[in-house]
C-alpha cells in the first residue's frame, strides 16, 4: 500500500494526491448520506393505526394509475367505500393498512401488481361541540382527548371571561359536569383538575345574565306616573 501510495505521489505530485484524497472521502461521505436516505423512502407509512369510521373522507390513489383513483371518496353509513367496478367496499372498522391491503386485492383484477395509497383527507367525526358564550361556536377537531382550557382558546376564547359564571361539559354518554369559571382561571384558589374531553362530547358555556336597562326605565317610568297621579288625587281631595 504505501509503495502505491508513493507511486502516486511521484507520478501525480502531492497536490494531486490530495485531490484525489479528498474526492475519495467526498465518494464515501455520499454513499453514507444516499444509503441513510434510501433507508427513509422505504418506511412503511400506510400503517397509522387509525381506524376507518363512517363519514371520513379519504384518497383512494392507484400508482401509475390515475384512470382507478378516486379522491373524495365517503365512508358510507353502511360502513362502505363506493370505487367504479368494484361497488361497495367495507372500509369502517379498518386499519389504514387493513384497507389498503382489501384495495391491493381488488384492484388485482384490473391491474398487474397494483400499489394502492391511501391518505385521509378528513374527519368529520372526530369533533367536540363547543356552543354558547364563545367567540367562535361550532364544532372543533380533535385527535386524542382534549383539555378544556385548549378547546375554549380553539374556539376563540370566551367573549367576555368577567361576565361568565359556569360552563356545562355534556358527555356522550349524557353525564354532564358544571365547572366555574371562576374556579377554573383563578390562580389564588386550590389547584383544579382542568377536565379532558372525547370526541362527541359538548361544551356549553353558558351566556350570563346581563342587567335589562330598558325594563328598568321602563318600570321607573311607569311607578313615577302612578306615583303622580296618586298625587294629583290626593290634592284634589279625591282619595
Amino acid at each position: 500500500m504505501k509503495q502505491i501510495v508513493n507511486k502516486l505521489r511521484s507520478q501525480y505530485g502531492v497536490n494531486w494526491f490530495s485531490k484525489f484524497f479528498l474526492l475519495g472521502l467526498f465518494a464515501i461521505f455520499s454513499s453514507t448520506i444516499y444509503g441513510q436516505a434510501d433507508t427513509l423512502q422505504k418506511v412503511d407509512t400506510t400503517d397509522l393505526g387509525y381506524t376507518l369510521k363512517r363519514g371520513d373522507i379519504i384518497d383512494i390513489l392507484v400508482m401509475e394509475h390515475p384512470e382507478f383513483s378516486v379522491p373524495n371518496s365517503v365512508v358510507l353509513p353502511d360502513g362502505t367505500v363506493q370505487f367504479p367496478g368494484l361497488g361497495g367496499i367495507p372500509a369502517a372498522g379498518l386499519t389504514m393498512k387493513e384497507f389498503t391491503a382489501v384495495m391491493n386485492k381488488n384492484m388485482e383484477r384490473y391491474v398487474v401488481n397494483p400499489i394502492v395509497s391511501i391518505f385521509i383527507k378528513s374527519l368529520p367525526n372526530q369533533m367536540v361541540n363547543v356552543v354558547g358564550y364563545v367567540t367562535h361556536p361550532g364544532q372543533v377537531p380533535i385527535f386524542e382527548p382534549t383539555d378544556l382550557i385548549t378547546l375554549l382558546s380553539r374556539a376563540g376564547g370566551i367573549t367576555n371571561i368577567k361576565k361568565c359564571k359556569y360552563i356545562t361539559i355534556v358527555r356522550l354518554d349524557q353525564s354532564f359536569q358544571v365547572i366555574k369559571v371562576k374556579d377554573l382561571f383563578n390562580l389564588k384558589s386550590k389547584p383544579q383538575v382542568i377536565p379532558k374531553l372525547n370526541v362527541g362530547d359538548t361544551v356549553y358555556v353558558v351566556e350570563p345574565k346581563d342587567f335589562n336597562w330598558s325594563k328598568l326605565t321602563f318600570f321607573t317610568s311607569l311607578g313615577y306616573i302612578v306615583i303622580s297621579i296618586i298625587s294629583l288625587l290626593i290634592s284634589r281631595g279625591v282619595i
